[in-house]
């Protein structure tokens, strides 16, 4: 489970070894359908716990990464959506300071943004996503979709007690910014901006394991 979950930037173990993170999505859509995408890690509130887990070898039966081995990870990862048809501007930031990782890039279209979000998954969960799509978006309808199709609830109760309690503060935000003004929004907990072009969601992760809560939403734009 722990890998689906902290697939981005390969950073599982940290996110294991760490009660307080943040996976941030922000996407700013253009009216045409393409965009700029920013994928973030932050960790910055568990840095001192971080600093003294990389001077070890070992944390809970799990190999603690070098710096040099999740950079290379992280390069890896960049290199294969710099190869994404309708991707560019590809740009990643590594923090070892305070443990702040971002991944960003312009897209064409929501078919190359849903090939980048699925190079941070495993091989199942990324033929999931190009078969069921994470983001879609009708200009019919003007309407911006936002879905998740894991269930990690079966996988979440096979894990013991300590790493469960790594979800109970963890985070998922997602922020999406538009040039159209927004009509409506079908999520009840995401928030609308007062000039009505963005629109944000903050859950607690162990809910949308729990699927007690969902980063799911359809999002309805002026024409």
């Amino acid at each position: 489970m722990h890998k689906k979950i902290g697939k981005v930037f390969f950073l599982g173990l940290f996110i294991l070894c760490t009660s307080c993170f943040e996976i941030i999505e922000e996407v700013s859509f253009n009216k045409d359908g393409s965009g700029h995408v920013t994928l973030t890690m932050n960790l910055s509130q568990s840095k001192t716990k971080l600093n003294s887990i990389m001077l070890l070898d070992s944390v809970n039966n799990y190999k603690v990464p070098s710096k040099t081995e999740i950079k290379n990870k992280i390069t890896q990862i960049i290199q294969k959506v710099k190869q994404i048809d309708g991707i560019s501007n590809v740009q990643n930031t590594s923090n070892f300071t305070e443990y702040i990782f971002t991944v960003s890039c312009d897209f064409k279209n929501v078919e190359a943004l849903n090939t980048v979000i699925s190079n941070f998954s495993s091989k199942k969960d990324a033929a999931i996503i190009k078969q069921q799509k994470h983001f879609s978006f009708d200009s019919s309808q003007n309407t911006f979709t936002r879905n998740y199709h894991y269930n990690l609830s079966q996988e979440f109760k096979k894990t013991n007690m300590e790493d469960r309690k790594v979800f109970e503060t963890a985070t998922m935000t997602t922020i999406y910014r538009f040039e159209n003004s927004i009509v409506s929004s079908k999520n009840p907990t995401a928030k609308i901006s007062g000039s009505k072009k963005a629109i944000m969601l903050r859950v607690n992760a162990q809910d949308v394991i729990k699927n007690k809560n969902s980063i799911k939403n359809q999002i309805k734009l002026q024409e």
